[in-house]
């Protein structure tokens, strides 16, 4: 169920920022929110994560990667009884994302992005999610080994 809640959250989220963007932002505009560090520019980003490759036309190439990392990640959930509560939450926004990402390729075609940090490429929540879903979920391994670790080494003195 946590699974869900996280894709759901993370997928509603994503559109529904990018819905607030697209119906309130003329292409290209800039608002300010604090000052030249942050601000919301609405941009097509036709590359894959953070607008990288754009130039090569990858439209169809993300399509199909995005399909088949889904695909992996949903083979994955098959696992998700051996995830902790937290790590099934953050792999349920890992996919949100994606599929976030997924649908504006399919609906238009290229990907609405609109968060613009002065030292990072315009990016959107889906990518967010993705980036930050992925991090903690690595943390939340690393945390769990390294205390199966101190468990399993205290038991051999």
């Amino acid at each position: 169920m946590l699974v869900a809640i996280g894709f759901v959250v993370a997928l509603m989220f994503d559109q529904i920022t990018k819905a607030v963007v697209e119906n309130n932002l003329r292409y290209l505009m800039r608002v300010d929110i604090l000052g030249k560090l942050l601000g919301l520019r609405y941009v097509h980003n036709r590359g894959v994560s953070f607008g990288l490759l754009r130039s090569l036309g990858v439209t169809n190439i993300s399509i199909i990667t995005t399909i088949i990392i889904l695909s992996l990640l949903l083979v994955g959930n098959h696992f998700k009884d051996k995830l902790s509560s937290w790590e099934k939450l953050f792999f349920g926004v890992i996919l949100g994302g994606a599929m976030g990402n997924l649908v504006d390729r399919l609906r238009l075609g290229y990907v609405v992005d609109f968060i613009e940090l002065s030292y990072w490429p315009i990016f959107n929540v889906a990518d967010s999610c993705i980036v930050v879903g992925t991090a903690l979920l690595l943390f939340s391994f690393y945390r769990r080994e390294k205390l199966s670790a101190g468990r399993d080494s205290g038991n051999e003195s």
